[in-house]
C-alpha cells in the first residue's frame, strides 16, 4: 500500500506518460503544439498500423454520424478534429495497457458512453463544442487508470463493492489520498489539455459546487455519467433520489422528458457500445 505522498509521485511519473510507446508519445505532444500540420500528425500516425486502425474505426462508428466513410487517417483527423482524435489516441493506449484487469473494460465502456451521451446532450442544447464535450467526457474518469496500474487489487475492490453510503470519490481519498477527479484533473493539466476539459474532470461528481466559464461543460459531463451509471431510471420512470440529477438537469434547461429520451437511447445502444468499446482496443 502506498503513502499518499508516494501515489502522488506516481502520478507525478505517470503524467509523463511512460506506459505507452514512444511514437504514440511524441504523437501525442506534437498534437498540442499551435504549429501542427494535418498532414504531419496524419503521418505520424500512420507509422502505427494499429493506431491508424484504430483512428478509423473510431471516425467510422454510429458515435460519429456522418454519411460517407473515410478512407485515410487524413480524412479521419478531419472528421474527428484533432483534440478529439488526441484524447482518443491518448484514452486508448493507457487503456490498452491495462485492458486484461478485471473491472477495465467495464471503465473503457463506460467513459465511452459519457463520452457519447456529453455529446448528445450538447447537441441537444445547442452547445456550440459538441466536440470537446466528447472528449471531457471520455476522460472523465482517467483518474480511475493508476488505480488498475500500481494497485489493481484495492481497484478492483472499490469497483466490485460498492458502499451506498460512501462514494467512490470519498473511498477512494481515504485509501490513496487522492480521489480519481483530483487524479484525473493532474493528468490532464500535465498533458494541457485546456480548462474546459480539465473541470469537469475535476468536479463532474459535485457540479453544483463548480463556477467559471466551464460550469454548462461540468454540468453536462455530470449528467452524462449519472444517466451512463443508470441514474434516474427505473421501469421508464424519472426517479429523484440521486442529490442533484434533476437540479443539475434543470439548471442545464433539460425537461424531464428530454432527460427519458436521453436515458432510453443510451439503453438502446448499451450493446452496440460494448461492441465498440471492444473494437477499440
Amino acid at each position: 500500500m502506498f503513502s499518499p505522498d508516494e501515489f502522488a509521485l506516481l502520478i507525478e511519473d505517470l503524467s509523463l506518460l511512460p506506459s505507452i510507446s514512444p511514437t504514440t508519445r511524441r504523437l501525442v505532444n506534437r498534437m498540442d503544439e499551435p504549429d501542427v500540420a494535418l498532414s504531419e500528425i496524419a503521418s505520424l500516425i500512420e507509422e502505427d498500423p494499429g493506431l491508424a486502425s484504430r483512428v478509423l474505426k473510431v471516425a467510422n462508428s454510429p458515435f460519429y454520424p456522418y454519411s460517407g466513410k473515410v478512407a485515410s487517417v487524413r480524412e479521419a483527423l478531419i472528421r474527428l478534429g484533432l483534440a478529439s482524435a488526441r484524447a482518443i489516441i491518448l484514452a486508448t493506449s493507457l487503456f490498452d495497457r491495462i485492458r486484461n484487469m478485471p473491472g477495465v473494460f467495464d471503465l473503457w465502456a463506460h467513459s465511452l458512453s459519457v463520452a457519447i451521451t456529453s455529446r448528445r446532450i450538447a447537441s441537444q442544447l445547442r452547445f456550440p463544442m459538441v466536440d470537446e464535450a466528447g472528449v471531457a467526457g471520455l476522460l472523465h474518469d482517467i483518474g480511475k487508470i493508476p488505480y488498475f496500474m500500481f494497485a489493481p487489487e484495492l481497484a478492483l475492490q472499490l469497483d466490485r463493492d460498492p458502499d451506498p453510503s460512501l462514494p467512490d470519490h470519498v473511498r477512494e481519498k481515504n485509501l490513496f489520498g487522492l480521489s480519481h477527479v483530483e487524479v484525473g484533473a493532474r493528468l490532464v493539466t500535465a498533458w494541457r489539455f485546456p480548462l474546459l476539459i480539465r473541470q469537469p474532470i475535476r468536479w463532474h461528481h459535485d457540479p453544483l459546487s463548480s463556477s467559471g466559464e466551464e460550469r454548462h461543460m461540468i454540468l453536462m459531463v455530470s449528467l452524462a455519467n449519472q444517466i451512463a451509471q443508470g441514474f434516474g431510471l427505473e421501469h421508464g420512470e424519472l426517479l429523484t433520489e440521486e442529490e442533484g440529477f434533476l437540479r443539475v438537469a434543470g439548471e442545464l434547461g433539460l425537461s424531464e422528458s428530454a432527460l427519458l429520451y436521453l436515458m432510453k437511447e443510451l439503453l438502446v445502444d448499451k450493446d452496440m457500445i460494448r461492441q465498440r468499446a471492444e473494437d477499440f482496443l
